[in-house]
């Protein structure tokens, strides 16, 4: 069925959905169907119906007192916090990467279980690998998802990777969980992550992953180029480049969401 077909079929469920979303954020504690109604003037069992779907499908986590923001509302807000922090960043330091090797390069972003790419700046070359904004990607396929794997810490990847399938993109995708963990580990000691045709077929990339102000990690700086133009001598190179840039947004990062500084007279 199609959306606008069940809207039509359900008048006022997003609305409602959106309003009972939002009181749960704005409660700022455990808040429960009997005190959003009375807040929203909706049938209290009509807000108990949504707050269970929500925590169904983990927009919502349920604690003894009531609900609570829960772990896809909170990725969510770390991307489009790491986004909104990441304004007028993103450009010089994708630039100069860019403009060094000429090849289009992207900023991925955390979001629960797999990556998104949300920012890019282009290669001046006619042949290039072009990922639409928005798109998410799964972890384990590419260089931009396992830089962010990279970054966590091994018992969360453990977590990410174990609960969910694998599916191979290509003959190149690695889908060992055994060997991923492995790669994960290399990379967070060598600093940045290397694809060869992991997630597409004739494509490279070279990635690492940068961090907040409280070190967690948020994403990736993703280097990609057509596998026949990678100069295989270069990726050392192209590697350091890459952990530079992402150091930088990492730096970015702190700087924004640290707090103002009491040092000054």
């Amino acid at each position: 069925m199609a959306r606008h077909e069940a809207a039509d079929r359900i008048p006022g469920l997003t609305e409602r959905t959106i309003n009972v979303l939002e009181a749960v954020v704005d409660a700022g504690s455990p808040v429960g169907p009997r005190g959003l109604a009375r807040v929203l003037g909706i049938d209290r069992s009509a807000v108990g119906r949504i707050l269970k779907q929500l925590f169904e499908i983990e927009v919502l986590d349920r604690t003894a007192d009531g609900y609570v923001p829960g772990p896809r509302l909170l990725a969510q807000a770390r991307v489009l916090s790491a986004v909104d922090a990441l304004a007028g960043a993103v450009d010089p330091v994708l630039g100069a990467l860019v403009e060094r090797f000429d090849e289009t390069c992207y900023v991925c972003t955390f979001r629960w279980d797999t990556a998104v790419f949300t920012h890019e700046l282009q290669s001046s070359k006619p042949l290039r690998f072009v990922v639409q904004l928005g798109r998410t990607v799964p972890l384990h396929a590419g260089a931009g998802g396992r830089a962010i794997l990279a970054g966590l810490p091994p018992d969360r990847v453990a977590a990410l990777v174990g609960r969910c399938p694998l599916p191979a993109l290509t003959i190149n995708t690695v889908c060992d969980v055994d060997r991923l963990l492995e790669l994960a580990a290399e990379d967070r000691h060598r600093g940045f992550s290397v694809s060869l045709e992991e997630r597409i077929p004739g494509g490279a990339a070279i990635a690492a992953p940068f961090f907040d102000q409280y070190s967690r990690c948020v994403g990736s700086v993703v280097f990609t180029s057509p596998l026949a133009r990678l100069d295989h001598d270069r990726i050392d190179e192209i590697g350091a480049a890459v952990a530079t840039a992402a150091q930088e947004l990492s730096r970015h990062l702190a700087s924004v969401g640290a707090p103002p500084s009491r040092s000054h007279k």
